[in-house]
């Protein structure tokens, strides 16, 4: 798996889409749901990150399947830090994964699950 280390900032956080649209896992059951993202990184791989809560707990992602990884924040616009991983977002399109070891990982938010880099 690469490395998932996220830095995400809140700045423009969506709300949940409708249950008619077709890019939304069904993560929006989760309780306390606030909004997904989703990011496609260089390497390839693509993040589907959850917002929790007050927006300071992320639910990340690396494929429909994978089992979430959990990271929380202290305050809005602060690292949120999980076991063995950092995130924090930038300009409200990016976010950097960083794990001890690995060179951090900048992905760029995209409109959906599939889509490409732009």
């Amino acid at each position: 798996m690469a490395g998932l280390a996220l830095a995400p900032g809140l700045l423009g956080c969506s709300p949940s889409p409708s249950d008619g649209e077709t890019d939304v896992s069904g993560d929006r059951r989760l309780p306390n749901f606030i909004g997904e993202h989703f990011y496609v990184c260089p390497d390839g791989s693509r993040l589907d990150v959850d917002f929790l809560r007050d927006g300071l707990t992320l639910d990340i992602k690396s494929g429909s399947n994978a089992v979430p990884v959990r990271v929380t924040s202290p305050a809005s616009g602060q690292t949120y830090v999980g076991h063995n991983l950092n995130v924090t977002i930038s300009g409200g399109d990016q976010i950097t994964l960083l794990r001890p070891g690995a060179p951090p990982l900048a992905c760029k938010r995209t409109q959906g699950r599939s889509d490409g880099v732009n």
